[in-house]
């Protein structure tokens, strides 16, 4: 593998809201480009496995911490609207492109990140050449009590900022004992939101799930069969009704629902270096 460089920045949201955000450099000129949106919770750093292997394979990465999450310094957990996010992408998407015009555009999404990923390729067909999708949270089985959804809506409603659980399991991430205890004692991790938060997310995930007719871009979707977070055939039926031409299914049985490090996660890795590849 080549060297890579990481260098740490920040980007501009759609508001003027400054927010931290990681690059992944490969060594020479890069061959394409990605944007990668991290899952619930999550951050930039714990998506560095997966954007090195990318740097590595010769693509720019850029990782920005999404709004409420990570190093953000306002209210964490919290957004008034997922919408904010697709405007967010929106934003970083226009400043990667005056920077790099002549090179491909590819968005990686893990988990939640799909969500934010689904709704922007909804709101602006055409912007990316391809979605890279493993494990999308388009189903879920967060462990939440159903007498605490429906509390969460009406708090919604009040805008009231308490928050709580997200109902994220670490034991269930991956099977590496490792990536679990990492996950569990990240300082930046952030396992708890506002109700606004939990209930824009019921509705993001409800309407992607809904509208994957309407994805017309070329996308993959690489799901494993032991994710304990999402639910796998319903993930296989949201691919089913993907409408675009170009659309490409994985399954992996015995993986997890974050398996880069463990074993067996490194053929998920190669596919998807694979599928760009082929689109450059």
């Amino acid at each position: 593998m080549s060297s890579v460089t990481l260098s740490e920045g920040t980007y501009v949201g759609y508001d003027g809201t400054e927010m931290f955000m990681c690059t992944w450099h490969p060594e020479g000129r890069p061959r394409a480009v990605i944007l990668a949106l991290h899952g619930l919770g999550a951050h930039s750093g714990l998506l560095s496995f997966v954007a090195k292997y990318y740097a590595e394979n010769g693509f720019k990465v850029y990782v920005p911490d999404l709004r409420g999450f990570g190093h953000y310094s306002g209210l964490k957990g919290h957004v008034e609207s997922f919408d904010e996010y697709t405007k967010d992408i929106d934003v970083l998407v226009t400043n990667i492109m005056s920077e790099h015009p002549e090179l491909k555009l590819f968005l990686h999404g893990h988990s939640l990140g799909p969500l934010f990923a689904i709704r922007y390729s909804l709101a602006h067909p055409g912007v990316f050449d391809g979605y890279v999708l493993p494990c999308p949270a388009v189903s879920e089985r967060l462990e939440i009590n159903p007498v605490v959804k429906g509390l969460l809506r009406f708090l919604a409603v009040l805008n009231v900022k308490k928050q709580f659980s997200n109902g994220l399991n670490y034991d269930y991430i991956a099977r590496n004992p490792e990536v679990v205890e990492r996950n569990r004692t990240d300082p930046l991790r952030w396992d708890k939101v506002t109700p606004r938060f939990a209930v824009e997310g019921f509705k993001a995930r409800e309407h992607a799930f809904n509208s994957a007719e309407e994805m017309t871009d070329p996308v993959i979707i690489l799901q494993t069969g032991n994710d304990k977070i999402l639910v796998p055939e319903m993930n296989r039926d949201f691919y089913e009704r993907i409408g675009s031409e170009d659309k490409t299914w994985r399954f992996y049985e015995d993986l997890y629902h974050e398996p880069w490090e463990d074993e067996g996660g490194e053929v998920m890795l190669e596919e998807m270096v694979k599928w760009i590849e082929a689109r450059i």
